[in-house]
């Protein structure tokens, strides 16, 4: 039951062979089959999917904060400078957070080929499918631990989505300092451009 409610949070889960279920909603076997049943997890899903949201925004948020400020605190011991520039205004590099995913992963791969002795490759297919939000339900955790593999996963699901939120809070931070950065460098060329285009004409008059 806790993996059936976490996912339908999440809109995770999508077809099951030989059977369809909602798209968008429940992982794999797990499934509301009578009329109450549909339309209490309807009514379910529309607050908890926007609790979630609010979840992950306000999660991924603080944890942001709090990384940047190990990160600038890391940065100003590593470089032994008592004024490092990181910690005037801390930028997390984007290979960083991509090397937090794919670790966070490659930690799940591994916790599902002991669990479900899924291959490495299965352990991550499921990992990411499920991070992401796409959930095919081709891979069914509690297959050999049911209680254990379930809890754990809707345990990892959940710290995984606040963990994707706050590398995208991280990354857009940086890509918006990069188009402020490109914004301010086309203003200035055109500038420049607009000031050789009067220099040109008071030449010439």
């Amino acid at each position: 039951m806790p993996f059936f409610l976490v996912n339908c949070f999440l809109n995770v889960g999508l077809i099951q062979e030989d059977e369809v279920y909602w798209p968008n909603e429940c992982y794999g076997s797990v499934s509301p089959k009578t009329v109450w049943g549909k339309l209490v997890t309807i009514i379910y899903a529309l607050v908890g999917i926007p609790l979630m949201l609010l979840y992950l925004s306000t999660t991924g948020d603080l944890l942001s904060r709090n990384f940047r400020r190990l990160y600038g605190r890391v940065c100003g011991t590593t470089l032994k400078r008592p004024q490092c520039s990181c910690t005037k205004s801390i930028r997390v590099p984007i290979t960083l957070c991509l090397f937090i995913i794919v670790g966070y992963i490659g930690l799940g791969a591994f916790l599902f080929h002991r669990l479900e002795d899924w291959s490495i490759l299965e352990g991550s297919y499921f990992c990411f499918t499920s991070l992401g939000t796409i959930g095919f339900g081709d891979l069914m955790p509690g297959q050999n631990y049911e209680d254990v593999s379930l809890c754990a996963s809707s345990a990892y699901i959940l710290v995984g989505m606040a963990l994707v939120a706050m590398c995208f809070s991280l990354v857009q931070d940086q890509v918006i300092s990069l188009f402020r950065l490109i914004g301010a460098t086309c203003a200035k060329s055109e500038a420049v451009k607009v000031r050789e285009e009067v220099q040109m004409a008071v030449v010439g008059s």
